[in-house]
């Protein structure tokens, strides 16, 4: 009979995560009380008949967090990124429960997904064509801008031979090998914040840098000053709608810094992408519905209202293009009009 110990859950961690793998698991949950347990098709089941003890959930803490990994503010968690299988990621969070530890980890899908293979707008090429300034990937939570900053940094990638630098947190994709060098800088693991990752990136002959967040006043500057001089940087951020993402840009600039901060981003915006998401017929399946605008978002700064011609893809037309194919409810449909305004 196998020994029971306190290292006996870290030391079937690795089998617990290719047994999750091969039942395409979206989660592993590790609870004190509890046998490990895995959520396929949203359904929690049992991952082995071991009972977890706190002793082994603070082992696995121990272990995982020797090293590398972030505490977001007040939660009183840790968190980072794991690679696991083959160019896979899971983001591994350990949290106190009644003083117990408990680790949740969430299995990323494998592979980048491609511009066109998942039916973005072709117009968002063209901000990523620009050889400089600032593109931002905007959605309220839970939208997709996640997948669609990896996307638009991935075609990138397999498009230009430039230098591309990351400052995630935590990573959700491995980039493939393109046309690009590609260095993955995650906060906690390669820096302290996305603000010393970017600074890092400008000391490395960077040409593109994709942005996770921006966590403060000084990531945003950072972010500004290396769109001013000669970079393209794509930047994720939470909005509901265009007009909101540039809004939360101006509005993070301390008491004295309005106006120059208003100057910076008016010269480097060179356009923004707000999507969300619609479940298709199936009821399963969710696409990303994008309003792509070039250098016409600038007006949103100065409080105007861009006209129907600044627009390089219209929400309410790409929702139009599902109707028709049939590939979405009508009722659907008028949500998501609704959520756009359109």
């Amino acid at each position: 009979m196998t020994e029971i110990t306190h290292m006996t859950a870290w030391e079937r961690f690795d089998d617990w995560i290719n047994k999750a793998l091969e039942m395409s698991a979206t989660d592993i949950h590790i609870v004190p009380g509890y046998h490990p347990k895995v959520r396929v098709r949203g359904e929690l089941r049992d991952l082995d008949d071991l009972l977890i003890t706190p002793a082994q959930t603070s082992w696995i803490r121990t272990s995982l967090f020797q090293q590398g990994y972030y505490a977001p503010p007040s939660s009183g968690a840790l968190q980072r990124s794991l690679p696991v299988g083959e160019r896979k990621l899971a983001d591994v969070t350990c949290a106190s429960a009644g003083g117990e530890f408990s680790v949740a980890i969430r299995l990323h899908a494998g592979e980048v997904p491609g511009l066109d293979e998942a039916g973005y707008p072709p117009t968002i090429k063209k901000l990523l064509e620009a050889p400089n300034g600032l593109v931002l990937i905007a959605g309220p939570h839970g939208s997709g801008k996640t997948t669609t900053l990896y996307a638009a940094t991935n075609w990138i990638n397999q498009q230009r031979a430039v230098h591309i630098c990351t400052a995630e947190k935590p990573r959700h994709y491995l980039f493939p090998r393109g046309k690009a060098i590609v260095q993955q800088r995650e906060v906690g693991l390669d820096g302290a914040s996305h603000t010393e990752l970017v600074h890092t990136a400008m000391q490395q002959d960077c040409d593109v840098v994709m942005v996770g967040e921006i966590e403060s006043f000084d990531t945003l500057a950072a972010v500004l000053h290396t769109a001013e001089t000669g970079h393209l940087v794509l930047v994720q951020v939470h909005a509901d709608s265009v007009e909101d993402a540039v809004q939360r840009l101006l509005e993070a600039a301390p008491p004295g810094m309005e106006e120059m901060n208003r100057r910076r981003l008016h010269a480097t915006l060179r356009g923004v992408v707000m999507q969300r998401l619609i479940t298709k017929k199936d009821g399963r399946t969710r696409v990303a519905v994008c309003e792509v605008i070039g250098e016409g978002a600038r007006k949103f700064i100065d409080a105007g209202k861009p006209d129907a011609g600044f627009y390089l893809t219209r929400a309410h037309d790409e929702i139009a293009k599902l109707l028709d194919k049939g590939e979405v409810t009508p009722e659907a449909a008028d949500r998501l009009r609704r959520e756009f305004g359109a």
